[in-house]
């Protein structure tokens, strides 16, 4: 067993301890945590997969050094599957909806307008579906990128137009039940508010953490000595910063969007889901996420200098994800304390659970392969690739 698959398996292990301790002690704290170290990691496991279809979708060569990264990241699809288990079976607990007496009463026949949709047998198949495509899109793609590494020549030019067709559809598929899980696990935590953009939203915030993991697991694997040392280089890295710049302002663009759309609306309705997230320690928390997922990231990728040190990659990837972190704080942990923020120890133990158990399986799915695609044939202009 390898170091990383150990340690992740410990911390897992204890996560699960404190979990379930926490179950018997808070249910309802227990299973609003877990949602929220849930969502965090699920949106970076589909962003990195998303990453890796557009990578084959648009031929971007520069990211083919980089291309296993991502499938060591998506190939925590399978746990991902597994650990939602505990939302579907926590649904009544979690989510105000399946109680429309307990609402208050202005509430009520709004809910009941949306019955149709939030019921919970049609919200646990709608789940498990969304959990399917993922677990088979990312099966089909692993399996024919592993399977590229013993061609040449045309065979090689053929299996990559394949993986091409295949990931073209795959994004498409992929991309909506993003967008409709993103509606029913973290927007449906407040069954009267509604946003159009809002599984854009979260799309941006989880893509963006998938390549700040990327840059991060990139520089550890170049260094000296690492299996990608001497294969990926500061232009690469530059390469990366130009992606992660793209999505800082897209991410930035689409929350300011949904902010002055529903705020300049003045709807009561619409615009209590702000008031609630804009006031006292929430708002400072907001505050501090446009801070630190905008405004910093923004202007430390500005320069090309920047994007090319992969130290400085490495920093603020971690900073990326950090921010993603309390960004799904911020969605999710409202919805059991609107008066303000309220710590528990349960935030920890789930996220340590989820990342642990998911970083564990992804490391052991990733024995005995190549950390290059070898049989692409990008490898070899990717491994002289230059920033224009």
């Amino acid at each position: 067993m390898r170091r990383l698959e150990r340690d992740a398996l410990i911390v897992g292990s204890v996560g699960l301890v404190l979990f379930v301790i926490g179950l018997l002690v808070e249910p309802r704290q227990a299973l609003i945590s877990y949602v929220f170290a849930y969502a965090t990691v699920f949106t970076i496991v589909v962003g990195a997969l998303i990453q890796l279809l557009m990578s084959h979708v648009t031929g971007a060569r520069w990211f083919t050094v980089m291309r296993r990264v991502a499938l060591g990241i998506s190939g925590a699809m399978p746990a991902v599957a597994v650990l939602a288990l505990p939302v579907f079976v926590g649904v009544a607990v979690i989510y105000s909806w399946t109680s429309p007496g307990t609402l208050p009463t202005d509430a009520r026949p709004i809910v009941a307008r949306k019955g149709v949709w939030l019921n919970v047998p049609f919200f646990v198949v709608r789940g498990v579906i969304y959990l399917a495509v993922w677990v088979i899109v990312d099966a089909a793609i692993r399996r024919r990128s592993l399977g590229m590494d013993g061609l040449d020549g045309m065979a090689s030019a053929h299996a990559t137009r394949r993986v091409r067709r295949l990931s073209a559809s795959g994004l498409v598929i992929v991309g909506l039940t993003m967008t409709f899980a993103s509606f029913d696990w973290l927007m449906s935590l407040d069954p009267t508010w509604y946003s159009t953009v809002y599984g854009v939203y979260v799309f941006a915030g989880g893509f963006l953490a998938a390549l700040g993991l990327i840059a991060v697991i990139a520089r550890v694997a170049s260094r000296a000595h690492a299996p990608l040392d001497g294969a990926v280089t500061p232009e690469h890295f530059g390469a990366l910063g130009k992606l992660q710049l793209t999505f800082v302002i897209f991410w930035a663009y689409i929350a300011f969007s949904q902010f002055l759309i529903i705020w300049i609306g003045d709807i009561p309705l619409d615009s209590s889901w702000y008031v609630t997230r804009g006031a006292g320690s929430w708002g400072t928390l907001a505050l501090l996420v446009v801070v630190g997922q905008f405004a910093i990231p923004f202007l430390a990728l500005l320069p090309r200098a920047t994007k090319r040190r992969p130290q400085f990659m490495w920093s603020l990837g971690v900073l990326l994800l950090v921010m993603h972190m309390l960004d799904v704080y911020w969605l999710v942990l409202p919805s059991l304390y609107p008066a303000g923020i309220s710590f528990s120890w349960l935030d920890v133990a789930a996220p340590l659970m989820v990342a642990g158990f998911a970083t564990a399986f992804a490391s052991r799915r990733a024995r005995g392969v190549r950390p290059l695609p070898v049989g692409d044939p990008y490898l070899a202009p990717a491994m002289t690739y230059s920033e224009p």
